[in-house]
C-alpha cells in the first residue's frame, strides 16, 4: 500500500510508492530499475523540469547514514579520532572539516600538477613526502567529521553527500600520487588503475542506494582505512628511495636467471612500472 510522506518544505503531504523492506527499512521502488541513469522525470503544470522527484525528496528527508561493520584497525583508532574531535571547538562546522580534509587532498594534487603534470618523471622526494602527510591527514580528517557532527547534533543527508563527494574528488589525489611515483603516465597501467579505483568506489555508493549500508570493508582485516593509510605509508617509503631505479628494474633482475629464465624474454624484461 501507498504510505503517506511527510510535509516537505511546508507543502502538502503527498504519497509514494515505497515499501518497509530489510527490517522496517524504506525502499523507494520508483528508482528500483535505475542502474546507470535515472529514468526521465515528467514536468509538472508550469512546464518546468524537475530534477528530483517527489519520492526523492522523501527518501532524502528520511535518510540516515548506516554504515557496514568496522574493520580490526577501525576499532583501534576509533578512540584516537574520537580524542582527536574533542580538541574541535563546538562552532565548527562538521562540513568545515571535511572541507579541511580535502584542501589537503587539493595540495597533494595541485603540487604533483606542476612537478609531473603527465606522471612521466619521478617528482622529488620532498613532493611524495608531502603526498604521504596529505593522504594520511585527509582520511583522519574524514574519520573526524562525522564524530563532529554526532557531537554537535548536526548529521544530515546533506552532510554525507558533502563528505563522500569530496571523498570522490580525493581518489584523483590518491591515483596521481601512486601514479607518479611509479611513473605510469601514458601507460594502460595508469588506465586500470584510474578505473579500478574510481568503479570500485561507484559500487559502494550504488550497493547503499539499494541496501541502505554503505560497505566500506571486505571482512575484518581490510577496508578503506587500511588503504588509505597504507597508501600514505607506501608513499612515505617512495620518498625515501631511489625511484626511478626501483621501478625501472626488469622481472629478471629481481627474480634471478634461475627463476626467471625459462619465461618469455618479452615477460622478463618487463619493468616494476
Amino acid at each position: 500500500m501507498a504510505a503517506p510522506k511527510k510535509h516537505i518544505d511546508g507543502g502538502p503531504a503527498v504519497t509514494t510508492n515505497s515499501t518497509l523492506t530489510n527490517g522496517n527499512v524504506p525502499q523507494d521502488e520508483t528508482f528500483l530499475p535505475c542502474i546507470f541513469i535515472e529514468p526521465l522525470i515528467a514536468r509538472d503544470a508550469s512546464s518546468k523540469p524537475k530534477t528530483i522527484s517527489a519520492d526523492g525528496l522523501h527518501f532524502i528527508a528520511i535518510h540516515q547514514y548506516r554504515p557496514g561493520s568496522p574493520t580490526y584497525l577501525d576499532s583501534f583508532l576509533n578512540p584516537f579520532w574520537t580524542f582527536l574531535t574533542n580538541f574541535l571547538p563546538l562552532w565548527i562546522a562538521p562540513n568545515m572539516v571535511t572541507t579541511f580534509g580535502g584542501l589537503h587532498c587539493g595540495l597533494a594534487y595541485g603540487v604533483l600538477w606542476y612537478y609531473a603534470p603527465d606522471f612521466d618523471v619521478s617528482p622529488p622526494d620532498w613532493v611524495v613526502a608531502l603526498c604521504a602527510y596529505c593522504t594520511m591527514a585527509y582520511y583522519t580528517l574524514d574519520c573526524m567529521d562525522g564524530k563532529q557532527s554526532r557531537r554537535t547534533g548536526t548529521s544530515s543527508p546533506l552532510g554525507q553527500l558533502f563528505d563522500h563527494g569530496f571523498d570522490c574528488i580525493c581518489t584523483l589525489a590518491h591515483l596521481a600520487t601512486v601514479s607518479s611515483y611509479v611513473v605510469c603516465g601514458g601507460t594502460y597501467w595508469y588506465i586500470l588503475l584510474q578505473t579500478t579505483l574510481q568503479f570500485a568506489f561507484f559500487m559502494a555508493q550504488w550497493e547503499e542506494y539499494f541496501t541502505h549500508v554503505l560497505p566500506h570493508c571486505a571482512g575484518k582485516m581490510i577496508g578503506v582505512t587500511e588503504v588509505n593509510y597504507s597508501l600514505g605509508l607506501l608513499a612515505l617509503a617512495n620518498s625515501l628511495i631511489d625511484r626511478e631505479a626501483f621501478y625501472s628494474r626488469t622481472l629478471s633482475a629481481i627474480a634471478g636467471d634461475s627463476l626467471a629464465g625459462n619465461l618469455p624474454i618479452c615477460v622478463r624484461n618487463l619493468e616494476l612500472r
